[in-house]
């Protein structure tokens, strides 16, 4: 999917960047004219890692970091034979270029911590609501090949989808009952609601980090789900640290983040409050980095 690059172009914009100042700075001459053994080794590196992505060898994040990686190298290597041809008239000074590797290296990292959790948060999203416009379970589908509801409803899981009897002649024309909305919950059962997806999707950060990534919003969906049935509650969304020295800022910044990210869901109705108070759960307890006290 071409729409993975396009979070990651002020990035790749960087890698040529650095290549072309590579090519443009490095001497003209090189010690012998066959090319350099780290471009031989690189470049092989990434025809092998190229075919791994096409035959499907790896998959999930190791993919997606695989890709990012390939496409740093490549616009490195634009960049700096394009300054190279344009400033030294010859190509003769790759030899020279691979110092710039290191800052490629360290773009390619940038891109992957920041950049590629967000970009698989949005796909995440795309495939559960296609999933259900499709009436069909997301849970065995590759976000990266979902693109359209026709190929949400080719997914083959078994217990997908309940088998559907015949309809009835007279019943064909007939219309579908219209869907009912979720019934509003008070403040006791909201509670009772938001400690089982605690239980069963904690929200999890990073250690000493509080950026939403994919599997912290996965579980923050969850908690979504059960707040907008609670229109008269103010929940109370309480950030927990990692037992650190930093416990009270990163507890802070944990709640601030979750609760962005679940009035982004569509949940800013709601009286949200974000409570920086907890240190790490102790022994006996569950660990958690959000838990949820309705008021």
């Amino acid at each position: 999917m071409l729409d993975f690059y396009v979070p990651l172009w002020p990035w790749l914009a960087a890698c040529f960047g650095v290549g072309a100042a590579m090519g443009a700075l490095a001497p003209g001459k090189t010690r012998g004219k066959k090319p350099a053994r780290w471009l031989i080794w690189l470049g092989l590196a990434s025809i092998a890692g190229a075919a791994a992505i096409a035959l499907g060898a790896v998959q999930g994040a190791i993919s997606h970091h695989l890709e990012a990686a390939l496409a740093c190298f490549v616009s490195f290597m634009i960049g700096a034979g394009a300054a190279a041809l344009i400033f030294q008239r010859t190509l003769a000074g790759h030899e020279a270029w691979a110092l710039g590797l290191i800052p490629a290296a360290l773009l390619w990292w940038g891109a992957s911590e920041f950049t590629e959790p967000a970009y698989e948060a949005e796909l995440q999203k795309r495939v559960a609501a296609l999933a259900q416009t499709a009436g069909v379970d997301p849970s065995g589908m590759a976000p990266r090949e979902v693109t359209a509801p026709p190929a949400v409803a080719a997914n083959k899981e078994p217990n997908v989808v309940a088998p559907v009897p015949e309809a009835s002649p007279t019943l064909v024309n007939a219309p579908a009952p219209a869907s009912q909305p979720p019934a509003e919950l008070d403040r006791a059962a909201c509670q009772r609601a938001l400690d089982a997806v605690q239980v069963s999707d904690p929200v999890a950060f990073r250690e000493a980090r509080a950026t939403v990534n994919r599997r912290t919003a996965l579980a923050l969906d969850k908690a979504a789900e059960v707040i907008r049935q609670c229109p008269e509650a103010t929940i109370e969304v309480r950030g927990h640290g990692d037992g650190g020295a930093e416990d009270d800022l990163l507890s802070r910044r944990r709640a601030l983040a979750a609760v962005h990210y679940l009035r982004l869901e569509g949940v800013s109705g709601h009286k949200l409050v974000a409570i920086g108070c907890c240190e790490k759960a102790g022994e006996g307890r569950r660990p958690v980095a959000i838990e949820y006290i309705v008021r």
